[in-house]
């Protein structure tokens, strides 16, 4: 009843759960321009995650599955389907992989002596319920997958309808490939896609309540580690010198907020317009007339302002321990690397895939460490 009280005074006022105001990006999160000043290590159509060994980068572009080798990006598997996801083990057996399937099928894979991969245990479903959009992979000390399944209803490249049917059918498990044991840590999530094993906790993003929580093993709501992000935040790796990085893979804005707080309007909008042009964030924009606009959006005498609302965005956070955000790398509303869906470190240099661009981009540690 309480509740159901608060909902109606937030709407009826405008606040809480109701407001469309978007935190502001100053402090540590002031917009700089790191991330289009970074090295572009190479051209990757499809890119979209990236794992670290502790001695090489992996990368994961549709359906291949890419090794960095001498600076240059090496093929070393073709799958029937896309990778949806990526991790590798560091602690125990270097040459252990794991990757996700279109979404439905997790893979655990071994290096073999020649540099071929073979197929280990495989995850098809959680407590008899098929896997549908593993989007994050992240293995634990002890040879254990965490594994986020973003929405049971969308696929992994339909994030943006789950975000405007406000979807909140996400779950987050541990898989024991050894033993095959499952353990559920959270469900019923609003689209939970990454996490990270720090500390011996695990952590998750939960997208559209912009936040990254610790997971309780019980499916409650518990405190969240990160909380009110500016953007959307996705896949997690760890830092050397504590805590870890976080991508963001698109920003929000108030024209978004105020559509998510539509129903009538969204509902018309699903059926009736090209996704391609739904007033709704996106990996990468300004390559069609008819995308939506808002108004400081325009461009003037032929230029966009980096400070005009987003519709995509580069963002990328250092995150301390205790959720305390250290630095940021941007690249602006006018900028080119957009859609950064993972952040890894490796060969003492951090590693940035921009799926919006099709970039691997590379940043040294030193810079990308600055605190503001």
């Amino acid at each position: 009843m309480l509740t159901s009280l608060r909902n109606w005074s937030d709407r009826l006022l405008g606040r809480g759960s109701a407001a469309i105001t978007v935190p502001v990006m100053d402090g540590a999160l002031k917009p700089n321009r790191q991330l289009d000043e970074a090295s572009v290590a190479a051209e990757i159509a499809g890119i979209d995650d990236l794992a670290c060994d502790g001695q090489q980068l992996w990368i994961s572009a549709g359906k291949r599955l890419l090794r960095l080798h001498d600076g240059q990006p090496l093929l070393v598997r073709e799958f029937d389907t896309a990778i949806t996801a990526l991790a590798a083990l560091t602690s125990q057996q270097p040459g252990t992989l794991a990757v996700a399937l279109g979404g439905t099928q997790v893979q655990v894979l071994h290096t073999q002596a020649d540099g071929s991969l073979s197929d280990g245990p495989a995850l098809q479903s959680l407590q008899g319920q098929p896997l549908h959009s593993v989007n994050a992979l992240a293995f634990e000390a002890d040879g254990a997958l965490l594994l986020s399944d973003g929405s049971q209803q969308h696929s992994t490249d339909a994030w943006c309808h789950d975000l405007m049917t406000l979807g909140h059918t996400g779950r987050v498990t541990r898989w024991q490939p050894a033993t095959g044991a499952v353990q559920s840590l959270a469900s019923g999530l609003h689209h939970a896609f990454g996490v990270l094993s720090l500390d011996g906790q695990a952590l998750f993003s939960e997208s559209w309540k912009h936040r990254v929580r610790p997971a309780s093993g019980q499916g409650s709501d518990t405190g969240a580690l990160v909380a009110e992000l500016p953007a959307y935040p996705s896949r997690m790796s760890a830092a050397a010198g504590g805590g870890f990085w976080l991508s963001c893979f698109v920003c929000r804005s108030q024209l978004v907020e105020f559509v998510l707080r539509e129903p009538a309007y969204r509902q018309r909008m699903i059926q009736e317009i090209d996704p391609r042009y739904w007033i709704a964030p996106a990996l990468s924009s300004g390559h069609s007339f008819l995308e939506p606009l808002q108004g400081a959006g325009v461009k003037q005498m032929g230029m966009l302002k980096p400070w005009a609302p987003p519709r995509s965005y580069g963002l990328v956070l250092r995150v301390a321990a205790d959720g305390r955000i250290l630095s940021s790398l941007h690249s602006q509303v006018d900028g080119r690397h957009h859609g950064v869906t993972a952040v890894v470190e490796c060969a003492g240099a951090l590693w940035v895939a921009s799926k919006g661009a099709g970039r691997l981009l590379r940043i040294d540690l030193n810079k990308a460490e600055a605190r503001t």
